[in-house]
């Protein structure tokens, strides 16, 4: 085959991740095999060749546990489906097919090979669809400079692993049941008799009717126990704050704990599956087990992270971007008052603070503080006076004050924010600063609620998709800096703003440069981004 001859490649993929079969077109020629020799798919996937694949990440974890490289991917059509349609359920290519009115065409092959056959032609007819669909869209720089790079970082970070502390997980995990035993004992004392707790009808009888709290909502089975319910009646039992810690521990207990210690590997590393097609606005998403969502608001639930540790001789080496969010905010607005404080150094939320209260910032209290920042997060999130004024314990229209003052201060936020919403609905969809896009057809739903709901979503997706683009980039750098200056150091995981490396001792010094280099220096906007970077044996301890 001539090196710029393009290949197409479907696998079935074995167990241990090698390829069981593989199918291969390149050109008119279409051949392919069951249980390939090592050094036959070896040999294929670093050819020089560009290559075309629905999926490209088993790909590049087959090659690199055999210290092999997959060479030159061209097009991974699952990752352009969802550049260009993220709202799909699949990006199958048989599905992507279908919506350009196309079926998987007939393909000759023994009966085992035939459906891999029938990709690999499918993807022929499907590639130039894509390709001609993401130019029109200008999002072929995404796919290539980020998603695509992005795929092999995730294809590594899953064979890496992130070591846990089993024996101290396991005794954690004693520690929290004897809690959960000793509130349940407490509640049937209070409750003045044994229930079942995590019975939502139960709990009702028990809270509303033997306790007789003022009931707040009802449901077709009962009154509701949910989380906002129970926050509400704290005041009126003692009761109702062990039930919610009960929860809690028990959530610790089983989700995490047992969770953990049931997807720990041989290795005694927990292998999580990171997905780039999941989330709307472009984030990463972890699965089996869900890293990203390891408590961190509560203390015992911060704790886990004391049981994610580095391996003996190493370091982890944590990084967070500072405020990502609100910098792309004073960016994309063009607030001079918000890229004024960020370029100070000014702590943010107490420079909105003064600015909204028209006081000077030595003169804002950490109460001022508190609320200011809950604005400025608020204005991102599209809430409005009821949910600020829910989040402050302030009236609606106390709220509504704080939101007139806030929008009358920064001008530009404000009318950012209707352009937003009014090119959305022209569009139909709300796009990144990096060409992703999110469409939106709530906006044009008669439902005022599932309206509003696009109307946040299009306030927050570009904000939002934006940090996430800038971080999977980020990810791509410092991940290809590891690799080029020939350090033992991996990257072990990504949580939405925050990347964590694993590292020798004598390497220590040298990542943390590269996580901070790439980090700030990954775009160059009107206000500097900023990473902290921090250390430590554990994860809790480098965070």
């Amino acid at each position: 085959w001539g090196k710029e001859t393009p290949i197409i490649l479907s696998a079935r993929w074995a167990e241990d991740g090698t390829p069981a079969a593989l199918c291969v077109l390149c050109g008119e020629q279409l051949c392919g095999c069951e249980d390939p020799a090592a050094s036959l798919w070896q040999k294929i996937f670093s050819l020089p060749n560009p290559k075309i694949t629905a999926d490209a990440k088993p790909y590049y974890k087959a090659a690199l546990k055999a210290n092999n490289t997959f060479a030159a991917l061209w097009l991974d059509a699952g990752l352009a489906g969802d550049l260009l349609n993220p709202n799909a359920s699949d990006y199958a290519v048989e599905r992507q097919l279908a919506q350009h009115g196309l079926s998987l065409p007939a393909a000759e092959a023994p009966q085992k090979l035939l459906p891999l056959a029938r990709e690999c032609l499918g993807l022929s007819a499907l590639s130039p669809l894509l390709e001609r669909e993401l130019e029109a869209n200008g999002q072929q720089k995404l796919l290539r400079e980020v998603e695509q790079p992005l795929c092999e970082v995730l294809a590594s970070m899953e064979l890496t692993g992130f070591r846990i502390d089993r024996e101290g997980l396991r005794e954690f995990g004693i520690y929290l049941d004897g809690l959960t035993i000793q509130l349940e004992q407490e509640i049937y004392q209070l409750a003045g008799g044994k229930f079942n707790i995590n019975s939502p009808k139960q709990l009702g009888d028990v809270l509303f009717g033997k306790l007789e709290l003022p009931a707040k909502k009802k449901t077709k089975s009962g009154y509701s126990t949910d989380a906002e319910t129970l926050e509400s009646l704290r005041a009126y039992s003692p009761a109702v704050d062990d039930i919610l810690k009960y929860r809690t521990y028990s959530k610790l207990l089983s989700t995490y704990v047992e969770g953990l210690l049931k997807a720990l590997g041989p290795d005694g590393r927990i292998h999580s599956t990171f997905i780039q097609t999941e989330a709307r606005t472009g984030r990463i998403s972890s699965t089996e087990p869900n890293l990203q969502n390891i408590p961190i608001r509560t203390e015992l639930g911060s704790r886990l992270r004391g049981y994610f540790v580095a391996a003996p001789g190493e370091t982890l080496v944590d990084a967070d971007y500072s405020q990502i969010e609100l910098r792309i905010l004073a960016h994309i607005t063009g607030d001079e008052a918000m890229q004024q404080a960020f370029l100070s150094g000014a702590d943010i939320h107490r420079a909105t603070a003064a600015k909204i209260y028209h006081i000077p910032e030595s003169d804002v209290t950490h109460e001022l503080r508190t609320s200011a920042k809950a604005i400025n997060f608020g204005i991102m999130y599209g809430k409005g006076a009821f949910s600020l004024g829910k989040d402050l314990g302030i009236s609606v229209k106390e709220a509504d004050t704080f939101l007139k003052t806030y929008l009358n201060t920064f001008p530009k936020v404000d009318g950012y924010m209707q352009n937003c919403i009014e090119h959305a609905k022209e569009k139909g969809y709300v796009e990144t600063l990096f060409g992703r896009r999110r469409p939106l057809p709530e906006l044009a739903s008669s439902n005022f609620q599932v309206r509003s709901s696009g109307e946040r979503m299009a306030r927050n997706t570009p904000i939002q998709g934006t940090a996430a683009d800038i971080i999977k980039l980020a990810m791509v750098h410092v991940w290809q800096r590891l690799r080029d200056e020939k350090l033992q150091a991996r990257l072990l995981l990504q949580v939405h703003d925050e990347l964590i490396v694993e590292a020798p001792e004598n390497e220590v010094e040298q990542v943390k440069r590269i996580l901070k280099e790439e980090m700030e220096q990954v775009v160059s906007y009107s206000v500097p981004l900023t990473a902290e970077v921090g250390t430590g044996k554990t994860w809790l301890e480098a965070h």
